[in-house]
Order: C-alpha cells, then sequence, then structure tokens
C-alpha cells in the first residue's frame, strides 16, 4: 500500500486525473451537445476516446517520471520530502515505468492513427515526448523556454479534443461560434495560468537550481525581473477574463460572469498581490498553491458555464 500510495505521488496522479477530467469535460459537456445540435455524431466513440485520453494521461506521467529522473539532484535541494527516485524506487524502476507509459502510450496512438486513419497521433506523440524529454534535459535549465514547453503542452490537452473533430467542427454552423470560444479560451487560460505557475515554481526553487548551474528566469534576471514577469502574465490573464465576461454578459449568461469575476478573477488578483509580497521560499510555496487552485477554478468555470447557459 506504501508503495502504491508513493508511485501515485511519482506521476503526480491528481494532476494526471485532471488531464483526463479536462478531455473528458471537453468531449461530453461542450463538444458532443454541439455536435448532437448540429445533427452529427462524434469521430471517435467512447472506447476510442477513452484511448485518446489514456494516450494522453501517460504521455504526461512520462513527462513526470522523465523529470524527476534527470531532476533528482536539484529535487534533492528543492523539495527533499517529494524525492521518491532512489529512495523509495530503484532508479532503474522509474526508468521501466517510464518506457512503460511511452510504450504504451504509443501503441494507442498508433491504434488511433494507422488503425483508425482518424488521427496523426503517432507524429504528436513523438513530438510531444521528445519536447517533454528535452524539456527535462535542457530547456527547464533555460529561461522562459522551459515554462512554455510545459505551458503548450498544458493547452493542448482541450485542443486535441477538438482536433479530434476537425471535419466535423467545419460542419457546426452557430454552435461553432460557442465551442471555439470556450475550447480556444481554455486553452487560453490553460496556457497562461500554467506559465504564471511554472515562473513561480522557478522563483521558489532558485536555491536548488543555482546550485546546480541552471539559468531560469529568476537565476538569469533576478528575483525581482522574475515577479516582474509573473505579474505581467497575470494581468494578462486578467484582461483575457475581462474580455470573457463582456462576452458571457452580451450572451446574457450572468451566473457564469458572476463566477468568473468573483469565482476566478479574485482569486487571481490575490494571487498576484501575494507573489508581489512574497520575500522567501515559503512565500513562494504558497503562490505556487494558490496557483493551482485558480488553474483549477478555471476547469470548474467551464462546468459553470455549460449547466448555466
Amino acid at each position: 500500500m506504501m508503495k502504491l500510495a508513493s508511485f501515485l505521488k511519482l506521476v503526480r496522479f491528481p494532476n494526471l486525473a485532471i488531464v483526463a477530467l479536462t478531455q473528458y469535460l471537453m468531449q461530453y459537456l461542450v463538444l458532443v451537445p454541439a455536435l448532437k445540435a448540429a445533427g452529427l455524431s462524434p469521430n471517435l466513440s467512447p472506447f476510442e476516446f477513452m484511448m485518446l485520453v489514456l494516450t494522453t494521461v501517460l504521455i504526461a506521467a512520462g513527462g513526470y517520471l522523465i523529470n524527476d529522473l534527470l531532476d533528482y539532484e536539484a529535487d534533492l535541494i528543492n523539495k527533499p520530502d517529494s524525492v521518491f527516485v532512489k529512495r523509495v524506487f530503484a532508479e532503474q524502476t522509474v526508468w521501466f515505468f517510464y518506457w512503460a507509459s511511452i510504450l504504451i502510450s504509443f501503441a494507442m496512438a498508433w491504434y488511433l492513427d494507422f488503425y483508425l486513419h482518424k488521427l496523426p497521433m503517432v507524429a504528436i506523440h513523438i513530438a510531444i515526448v521528445s519536447l517533454l524529454y528535452l524539456y527535462s534535459r535542457w530547456f527547464k535549465k533555460m529561461p522562459l523556454l522551459g515554462n512554455i514547453v510545459v505551458a503548450a503542452f498544458c493547452a493542448l490537452v482541450p485542443i486535441i479534443v477538438i482536433f479530434a473533430e476537425k471535419v466535423n467542427y467545419t460542419n457546426l454552423g452557430e454552435q461553432g461560434g460557442e465551442v471555439a470560444v470556450l475550447f480556444g479560451g481554455y486553452a487560453w487560460f490553460a496556457l497562461v495560468s500554467t506559465l504564471l505557475r511554472e515562473i513561480v515554481k522557478d522563483i521558489e526553487d532558485m536555491e536548488g537550481d543555482a546550485r546546480l548551474g541552471l539559468q531560469t528566469l529568476p537565476i538569469r534576471f533576478g528575483e525581482k525581473k522574475a515577479k516582474k514577469w509573473a505579474i505581467g502574465v497575470g494581468v494578462a490573464l486578467l484582461f483575457s477574463l475581462l474580455w470573457f465576461v463582456l462576452w458571457l454578459v452580451q450572451r446574457q449568461q450572468f451566473i457564469s460572469a458572476g463566477f468568473t469575476v468573483f469565482g476566478v478573477a479574485v482569486p487571481l488578483a490575490y494571487l498576484l498581490y501575494s507573489i508581489q509580497k512574497a520575500n522567501k521560499k515559503t512565500d513562494y510555496s504558497k503562490a505556487s498553491r494558490l496557483a493551482k487552485i485558480v488553474m483549477l477554478l478555471g476547469l470548474i468555470l467551464l462546468v459553470v458555464c455549460k449547466m448555466a447557459s
């Protein structure tokens, strides 16, 4: 039981659950109702869609595993209580988990790609797995580049769902506008909120990263400039939420507009205030956790928008 609990922490099970939940919500809460309203059927059956979700989840799990393997020394300094490589699991065992997740997800991608002829999943799989490896090996050591790679992967999680229905999407008619706003808006929210949290995490991990010679944003340009970057990204997200509120008000979706303001924008504003006032590692740790809550609130907002419409 202890090993199972440690394994779930190793692969960041709550994060993987959110990835799966995001794709299922985008598919069955947003896309499928729009397709049915337009008299269309989804390209992917429930079983095939489950395989698409599992492929995404396994790729994400592989990304966490390779990051822990290649970031072992830094993690011993930055988060010693959360190191499982060489402590709970032998390094060879974690490598086995990594290759198992990659190969199983590749097999699923091959099934979706070559057998169903519906998605170029093999090419997407290879590209994402390669980027996540390069992130752990090199990109995360550079200012912003690694942050952008992680943020782009999070934005891709909902986008790949609508990509699977690209043929049907062009025939959605009036429903297409709302679907585009919800998918595009959530992808943008995932991208920017993740980028914000990644910058905060880099500031939090400055000590360990600096000892290993990494050149993350706060190490290269200083903590103050990194804070300005984080706040600037957060302000851009706030303005995006304001635009979304106006769009909702125009559609007379006042409940969704209210939740956007008080359920997402206000916590985000408090997060930015917390970052501005932060001056030690524990402050940034709290800000990082708050950023994660804001990201989850964005997913809840998607549910509110559909349930209240």
